[in-house]
This record gives C-alpha cells, structure tokens and sequence, in this order.
C-alpha cells in the first residue's frame, strides 16, 4: 500500500483459517513512515456475516521482530483519526512467517507507483503481493512477496529498480538468502486491466533484469490474475511555465507593411499555447490562429502554427522573434513542409527566410 498526497492506496488479503473468515478489502487511508505504517478499511460485503462491515484499523512494524496489531473502530471518521494519529491497539501478535517492508519517501521526483495482491495459475498456483514506486533512474524504491503453493516457495525481496508506463509497471529483484533459488534475479511485468495480468522471466544478471525493466519487456511466462487486484498510477508532473513572449508589432517595407499581434506561452508537462493575429493589408491577408508549439529562449522566441483562412489556408508558419530593445527587435518567419518539420525547426532554432526590423510597436520575451 502507498501512503501518498495524490490519494492512499492499498489491498489487504486477510485470512484466519480457525475462524473461517478470508476476505480482501481496499485501504481508505494510509500513514507510512521507514518504521512503521498504520492503515484503515471496511471489511466487504463479500466477507462472512459475523465481521460484514466491520471498520478496521491495523499498525504494523518493521522491526526484530515484526509486529501486527488492529483495533476496531466506531465509525470512518474515528478510523481516519486513528490512522492519522496513533491509537492503542487491542489486539497485538507477533510474525511468525514472511515480513513487513515500509519506507517513507520523498515525492519529489516520483514517476509513479504500482500495487497489488494477486493470485494466479493452477499449476501450480502462485501468489504475489507488492508495492513499487518508479522514481526514474534513481531511488527506485519498493518491496514485493511470492508465495509458490505448490512447492512450497515462499520470499520477500526489495525492488532496486521499478518503470510504471501507463497501465503497466515493471519491476525486478533478487531473490534472497534462505531460499531455494537464492540469487535467481527475476524481472516482473504487472498490468491493471480486464483482468488484470502479472507475468515473469528470469534475467541472467541483476544488471540484465535492470536493463529489461527499464526497456519494457514481454513476460516468458504470463497469467491473468485469478483473485485480487492490481493498481498502477502514473504520476504526471504539474504544468510549468518555461517562458512567455508577446508582442504588437510593425514591420516590413513601405507599401508592403504587415502587422503582428501574439502572445505565446512555452510549458514542460503541458501543451504550449498562444495565439498570433496577423495581417497584410496590401495583400489582402488577414487571420488569427493559435500556436501548435513554443520555445522560448533567453531574448529569443520560437513559434509555428497553420494558417487558418484566406488565400494562405493551411500554409505552415514558423516565427523567430527577438528581442533586443526598441529599434532593434526583429521579427522573421520561414514556410514548413510539415507540422514535425515545423516542430523540429522550434525546438532546434532555425534562421528566417524572410526577416525584418520592427519598425513601430515593441515585443517582448521572458524567461522565469
């Protein structure tokens, strides 16, 4: 589970065979810190009668040894509280088998993350819990736990290096000391979908299994998930404002005079956007379109877009606009053969096929 500002998230898989209660429920709040976590859910419909709809909030410890322990609480609010705040637990045990991983983590820089508790195959039948969190080419951090019924198998491992694309998430680990295939390196594939999928191969290396994960590979051995669920979340950075540039310009011989009016906005993370009003009256030509992409430079600005109407519809404009102080601004456009064309020239700088001095009006281009 993901204890995160963007919205907690988990899967619980809770079995007491004596009692004859199984059940898998979502989380409805998290608190993680590297010792420890505390976290919150309603028993589901789905489960027996005598717990149905119960709201229960465990504290869970990383420690020599780990411990687990819940209490009962009276209502949603009074679980958030608990969760958000510590609480006394009623009923408290020690681990016997298998381990608890937490770790608290900055946010900053984080791609997203991938969680999941899911069973799958027959023969023999397999068991795999995680939670990874793709930081990019580093601090990739996050744990994962299989269980193979059928040997048994049974380890948990850290996850050094984690990619989320989309509805996928890759992971790998090396499998530890105490187990039978000790050092095995494996590489994960997890996809949230319908249904959700998860699926492995062995790497020869951990530097290979690093290499697949980051590529993207597909799983030698693949399997719809049976029971349980797996989310994955891509994290998509906030809109940032590069750079602005915007003018109300004149320029070009007498006779021949054009105008320009834009206001042009360059952003990582989003679309750029802007729109120019241009106009040749000796031509004719008059329009107002808005801007595909934007490059702002330190006094220098680049922009293309297609002309919407009139004789010119449909031409590929791509502007350079610099500003150097009245009297010296300069203005200049080159025609493109295409919108990736036009985009390259943008992105890369290009000199104008037709250039001018502005001769009345002023622009203006700024970094923050």
């Amino acid at each position: 589970m993901v204890d995160s500002s963007h919205g907690d998230r988990g899967t619980i898989s809770y079995t007491n065979a004596a009692a004859g209660v199984a059940y898998n429920a979502s989380v409805m709040a998290v608190e993680a810190t590297n010792s420890g976590a505390r976290f919150a859910y309603t028993v589901p419909s789905t489960a027996p009668a005598s717990v149905r709809g119960l709201i229960i909030v465990w504290q869970v410890k990383d420690n020599s040894p780990d411990t687990a322990a819940f209490k009962v609480a009276a209502s949603t609010n009074q679980a958030l509280d608990m969760v958000d705040h510590g609480f006394m637990p009623t009923n408290s045990y020690t681990v016997s088998s298998g381990g608890l991983d937490t770790a608290w983590a900055s946010t900053y820089g984080q791609r997203g993350f991938a969680l999941g508790n899911a069973a799958f195959g027959t023969s023999p039948s397999q068991h795999l819990a995680f939670v990874v969190l793709d930081y990019g080419m580093t601090g990739d951090t996050g744990v994962a736990f299989y269980a193979n019924l059928t040997s048994p198998l049974t380890y948990q491992a850290p996850t050094p290096v984690v990619r989320v694309d989309g509805h996928s998430a890759w992971f790998a680990y090396t499998i530890p000391a105490g187990s039978s295939l000790a050092g095995t390196n494996v590489a994960w594939k997890v996809t949230d979908n319908a249904p959700d999928m998860v699926g492995f191969s062995v790497a020869p290396s951990a530097s290979a299994a690093a290499m697949m994960v980051n590529a993207g590979f597909s799983p030698t051995n693949a399997y719809n998930v049976s029971t349980g669920d797996i989310a994955v979340v891509q994290l998509r950075p906030a809109p940032r404002l590069l750079g602005h540039a915007s003018g109300d310009v004149w320029f070009g011989p007498r006779g021949a005079r054009q105008m320009m009016s834009f206001a042009v906005y360059d952003y990582a993370f989003a679309p750029d956007r802007g729109s120019v009003a241009y106009r040749n009256l000796s031509a004719g030509i008059a329009y107002r379109a808005y801007v595909h992409d934007v490059r702002v430079t330190p006094h220098t600005a680049y922009f293309d877009y297609v002309v919407p109407t009139g004789s010119l519809k449909g031409t590929i404009l791509v502007w350079k606009v610099s500003d150097h102080g009245k009297r010296h601004d300069h203005v200049g456009f080159s025609v493109a053969s295409s919108l990736s064309a036009a985009q390259s020239m943008v992105e890369h700088g290009f000199t104008p096929t037709n250039q001018y001095t502005v001769t009345r009006g002023n622009l203006t281009v700024h970094m923050p």
